[in-house]
């Protein structure tokens, strides 16, 4: 049984005679008719009977029916989707960012991206990195942009953009007296506000402070929220001080409304890195897509 067959049994089966499938398939008659006898042959049933001018599918004919639609539209499916790994950048994309390239790095890099591919469309969903490192590992984006590091041998992690995690605070009276470069012994009087754990801001943070045998546990935490954003009202409104991308609070330093320091003996720079699936075989557009990134921010 061959696709060919199964199309013109369709065909015949939609339009009720051989002369109007013939039409339609700019067949001759003979030829359907052949090919009809050949399908019933092999399958040893008959497929239509005349009701007069017409031909009425059979029960075995109703069966096949159904099924040759599901295969001929499981045909086009795969012929879609297969085209999208043709030289055309085409198709969808869907990855997967933690909070502060999600939020403001890729969106004027999309936008570029999309312009010169028009066809293109690109599904971004944020989460925390610890969520987004899950989703690559399973195979459920074609990549996925962190602010955490992992070594693992199935992953390919390519490091794309320098970041800066300052601790924010509101530009309250208390605050603006204090100097751009802290000690960490003046932050633990202080009220805080921090990420959920899985977040890579916080994480930054912590293994910072374990790197000089400091501890997160020694900070008074009021509350943990999982955005940014909320991060932000939150210590605007004074409920504490945080951790924050320098990238995150640009709007907020311009305004006046935030104060970013800096803390003694403390690295907190880091690195956000585009994490995939070394057997993962990216579609034109998503090979495409990752590798602008790339320029875009290295100006290669």
């Amino acid at each position: 049984m061959e696709l060919r067959q199964l199309a013109m049994f369709l065909t015949i089966a939609n339009c009720g005679t051989f002369s109007e499938a013939a039409r339609r398939l700019y067949l001759s008659q003979p030829t359907l008719s052949v090919q009809t006898a050949s399908l019933e042959k092999e399958l040893g049933v008959e497929l239509f009977e005349r009701q007069g001018k017409k031909l009425a599918l059979t029960p075995a004919g109703q069966i096949l029916k159904r099924y040759a639609a599901d295969i001929l539209g499981l045909k086009e499916r795969a012929l879609q989707e297969i085209a999208q790994y043709k030289n055309t950048v085409a198709g969808s994309i869907q990855l997967f960012a933690s909070t502060v390239p999600a939020d403001y790095i890729l969106p004027p890099i999309i936008s570029d991206f999309l312009q010169l591919y028009p066809e293109v469309y690109i599904e971004l969903m944020r989460s925390d990195s610890s969520a987004v490192w899950n989703k690559v590992l399973a195979y459920e984006a074609d990549f996925g942009i962190v602010g955490t590091y992992q070594n693992l041998n199935s992953i390919d992690c390519t490091p794309f953009y320098d970041d800066e995690i300052v601790i924010i605070a509101p530009a309250t009276d208390k605050y603006t007296q204090w100097p751009p470069v802290i000690d960490f012994a003046t932050l633990l009087d202080q009220p805080w506000v921090l990420r959920e754990v899985g977040s890579g801001t916080q994480e930054t943070f912590e293994n910072a402070l374990t790197k000089q045998g400091l501890s997160g546990d020694n900070l008074k935490v009021r509350t943990r929220l999982e955005s940014m954003e909320a991060v932000k009202t939150a210590v605007l409104s004074g409920l504490g001080l945080s951790v924050a991308s320098r990238l995150a609070i640009e709007s907020e330093l311009a305004a006046g409304t935030l104060l970013a320091f800096s803390v003694y003996g403390l690295d907190l720079n880091r690195k956000f890195y585009l994490i995939k699936q070394k057997q993962k075989v990216l579609s034109p557009a998503a090979d495409a897509f990752f590798r602008f990134i790339l320029t875009d921010q290295r100006g290669e």
